[in-house]
């Protein structure tokens, strides 16, 4: 069965339509009509009824006339929609013009990274991802639907599917994880706009006086490309935001001469004009006119839901006045000279620890992970360490040092329900811990307890701290004896592009500095790292590196630690030798990669216990790799003995390692040896003249691993990499 045929058919049997495409001949010409003349050559549908496959499947005998019969060359595509399942796709364009990579960077920055599920890499370079959305949703087809470079292929679509060759000559490729159902936040941007998006905890949506911002997924600059959502978005929010202010529905004249001006700054043409797409002022004032009839009639929830005339943006500045003087005005006492350098005299305060020797005493902290890592969980135990603890007969670890200062301590999560978050405190290794903490622990899951709580708001004025983040404010300082105050995740807390834009990022790390100095408490916020690469961190300043956003944001927290998957080449060693399976997340490594003061920077290694908590185990750890990384004279003698064996049975060891054959991949399976310490030993004997990379068979030029003479022990070559 050839290829094209075989992946059809699996196609076929996870319930996906699918369709012979164009291809692309030796001469670079597609092979429709058009020839050298077509503008998507190889990529549009070959078969004249394929509409037909849009509403049924084809059978195996339709695929076998196709792939293995008169269309054997063509490439094949894949029909998005409800015929398969209601999958849809969303496509990442790479090249010159297209930003794609840097689109669905700054899109999972604001939400989350996409779960694992079906995905290919294009001809291009590009990727698709394959998703599943809910039953009776309907997922249109479009270009740049979630910005610059990411298309969506829904109802109507399809896209060109692995083994298929690109014009570049390079293949498709695809891997073999299932399709999941699509996330709720890309579900939300996918469906048309409801108005409780323009709630209060929403309003970053919206700023005063009709100047409708987008700092939605991609921060203030974003240019959408004009569709009718961000339109509706735009009006809706320039009514509510006019009631709040001036106590009224805004007038038409008053939502061209101020609300549309913000929209067509905001957009993209696609043709010539917005007026030429159809997206202009006409479309505009129709909108308009709709939204602000229902206004009138007490039909729209952004107004019934707003107290006439209170400003949001005005109550905010003057919050964040009271708040954070340091931030929105300059201090009026302040005298130079009243800070002689007299005032420094003596010896210095010692340094105040949470976690000693890793984690000062007041102040802001971030805690950034790799999507699986645990830090949530990590997190949620620390909190409960800090309210269950004492200086004396319960004394706790962290971070694999003792936390040396014990009180009050809160945890508010904005993902977890309260279910979630009971099933993981039941999952505590110590469960007596929870009744030490009765008193002094307080963990807010925000899904069950009113939704999420913004605290920074972008304005024309600058940014501003919210109301509700006052009320917490509030509350937090009047707990007293506070310890440690957890918010988990950052992007849920924050309606502003502190991922990058620097002056966001400041503005929010001065407000949780002014919080630890008035509760007295540390505060710790967690935060993502890019998935790419997830298994290559070997080192603290490659984690820091990987942490997404702005370096303003790293650069603002007074300390950050980092929660990285250990190197794949170390994991496989720790998961043979301590039990577990290697490449699902059991073994991780962390460390302080940022600190204003002094910290214990040293990486530790943290493996996943029976009850899905992370444990320190770097001493253990350490000790494995050390062991595993160098031979004894007996364990030597027997390899070369192998080595032999294998020679005279003429089926030798090959230096390669893509191959059933690899010298590499039996030592590191046998001995469980890192990769860098077996190739060591490799090259160590063959420069010794121990080994030789011989032809066993002339005829077919095979080669493999001959032994030339008898192991010295002792000129043994030692592992100081």
């Amino acid at each position: 069965m050839n290829q094209k045929l075989k992946h059809a058919i699996q196609y076929l049997e996870q319930g996906f339509s699918v369709v012979p495409v164009h291809y692309v001949k030796p001469d670079g010409s597609c092979s429709c009509s058009a020839g050298a003349s077509c503008h998507s050559p190889g990529k549009h549908p070959a078969a004249n009824s394929w509409k037909t496959f849009q509403k049924k499947l084809p059978d195996r005998g339709t695929l076998e006339l196709w792939f293995d019969g008169r269309m054997r060359e063509n490439n094949l595509g894949i029909v998005t929609g409800a015929v398969s399942g209601n999958i849809f796709v969303v496509d990442v364009d790479i090249g010159e013009g297209k930003d794609g990579e840097d689109t669905l960077h700054d899109l999972q920055m604001q939400n989350e990274d996409f779960p694992e599920t079906l995905t290919a890499v294009t001809g291009s370079g590009g990727r698709h991802f394959f998703f599943r959305a809910p039953e009776g949703t309907f997922v249109k087809t479009g270009t740049n639907i979630l910005g610059n470079g990411i298309d969506i292929r829904g109802e109507g679509g399809f896209v060109v599917a692995a083994p298929s060759v690109h014009m570049s000559g390079r293949p498709y490729s695809i891997n073999d994880s299932p399709v999941v159902d699509a996330p709720a936040w890309l579900m939300a941007l996918l469906s048309e706009p409801s108005e409780p998006l323009l709630q209060a905890s929403h309003a970053a949506k919206v700023s005063e006086v009709g100047n409708v911002i987008d700092t939605g997924m991609f921060g203030k600059e974003r240019r959408t490309d004009g569709r009718k959502q961000y339109m509706v978005e735009c009006v809706i929010g320039g009514i509510a935001s006019h009631w709040k202010e001036k106590g009224e529905i805004p007038s038409m004249q008053w939502m061209i001469d101020e609300v549309y001006p913000a929209y067509a700054r905001n957009v993209v043409a696609r043709g010539e004009s917005l007026d030429h797409d159809g997206r202009g002022i006409r479309l505009f004032s129709e909108t308009a006119e709709y939204q602000l009839k229902r206004a009138m009639q007490g039909e729209l929830r952004a107004v019934k839901e707003n107290e006439r005339g209170s400003a949001t943006t005005a109550a905010a500045s003057a919050i964040t006045e009271r708040i954070s003087p340091a931030v929105t005005s300059r201090q009026s006492d302040l005298n130079i000279t009243d800070w002689n350098i007299r005032r420094f005299a003596g010896k210095a305060p010692e340094q105040e620890w949470l976690v000693n020797g890793v984690l000062p005493m007041r102040v802001p902290g971030l805690i950034a992970a790799q999507g699986g890592v645990g830090k949530s969980g990590m997190m949620l135990e620390f909190v409960c360490k800090v309210a269950g603890g004492d200086n004396s007969m319960h004394t706790e670890r962290m971070f694999g040092h003792e936390i040396t200062q014990y009180g009050k301590a809160v945890f508010i999560g904005a993902e977890d329900s309260m279910a979630s978050i009971h099933r993981r405190i039941d999952g505590l290794p110590d469960q007596t811990i929870r009744a030490r903490a009765e008193d002094k622990l307080f963990v807010v899951p925000l899904p069950d307890a009113g939704g999420p709580l913004g605290f920074v708001l972008d304005t024309r004025e600058g940014y501003v701290a919210t109301d509700e983040y006052a009320m917490l404010h509030e509350q937090l300082v009047a707990l007293g004896d506070l310890k440690l105050i957890v918010f988990d995740p950052l992007q849920a807390f924050v309606h502003a592009d502190v991922n990058s834009d620097p002056a966001a990022a400041q503005f929010f790390w001065s407000m949780l500095s002014n919080l630890a100095v008035e509760t007295g408490a540390t505060v710790l916020v967690a935060h993502h790292m890019r998935k790419e690469g997830s298994f290559s961190i070997r080192k603290g300043a490659q984690a820091r590196e990987a942490i997404r956003g702005t370096t303003a944001l790293v650069d603002g927290a007074r300390w950050v630690y980092a929660l990285w998957q250990m190197p794949e080449s170390e994991e496989s060693v720790v998961a043979q030798r301590m039990g577990f399976e290697s490449g699902v997340g059991h073994a991780i490594c962390g460390g302080v990669v940022k600190v204003n003061d002094v910290a214990d920077r040293e990486t530790k290694a943290f493996i996943r216990g029976e009850s899905g908590f992370l444990e320190e185990r770097t001493s253990e750890v350490n000790s494995i790799i050390e062991r595993s990384a160098t031979l004894d004279t007996r364990q030597t003698q027997e390899i070369f003995k192998e080595i032999s064996n294998r020679w005279f049975a003429l089926d030798p060891f090959a230096v390669g390692t893509n191959t059933p054959r690899s010298f590499l991949a039996w030592l590191k399976g046998e001995y469980g040896m890192p990769h860098g310490a077996a190739r060591g030993y490799l090259e160590a004997w063959i420069s010794q003249g121990y080994l030789e990379n011989s032809i066993i068979d002339p005829s077919k030029k095979t080669r493999g691993l001959k032994v030339l003479k008898d192991f010295d022990p002792k000129p043994t070559w030692g592992t100081d990499e």
